[in-house]
């Protein structure tokens, strides 16, 4: 069986992390495996100046692997594609990703809140859905005729994952 990848897109603010928080753990606790993958486009870093790792990349390490008894980060001194890191990922049922709204071929679903005032994010044409607490008129009104659904309800959220 292929690993199942869904994308969420949507402006900041709209409750991406918050929806994908709650799909997680209801697919977690029904013991669907899940990854997540999360684009940040402010940058990330993961070492603290003066810890060992933090030394390493300093000194001029390319790749820094740090390994605990509950956690392994892997750090390469490069931008990596969306493929890349998808290609990484294994012993999952499903790969929820979160941003990367620019790369395509990916099953992609809106999240758009009344309160960010921007409408739905992506080429409307291609989402396969919007999650929203705007109504179907509003979202007919922006231009969006596809299937979408209440931001408040998960379950109907995840049968249509699990659907794709």
């Amino acid at each position: 069986m292929s690993i199942k990848i869904v994308k969420f897109i949507g402006f900041s603010g709209s409750g991406k992390t918050t929806l994908i928080e709650k799909i997680v753990k209801k697919l977690s606790d029904e013991g669907v495996k899940v990854a997540t993958i999360k684009h940040d486009v402010h940058g990330l870093d993961i070492d603290k100046e003066g810890k060992d790792s933090y030394r390493y990349s300093m000194a001029g390490a390319k790749v820094s692997v740090v390994s605990s008894p509950d956690m392994t980060v892997y750090k390469v001194h490069k931008k990596l594609g969306l493929a890349d890191i998808l290609s990484k990922v294994d012993d999952v049922d499903i790969i929820i990703i979160e941003g990367y709204s620019n790369e395509e071929g990916y099953p992609c679903i809106s999240v758009a809140r009344k309160d960010t005032g921007k409408g739905v994010k992506g080429d409307l044409g291609s989402l396969l859905a919007v999650v929203s607490d705007y109504n179907g008129e509003e979202l007919a009104d922006m231009g969006y005729k596809g299937t979408y659904f209440n931001i408040n309800d998960i379950d109907k959220v995840i049968d249509f994952i699990k659907s794709i």
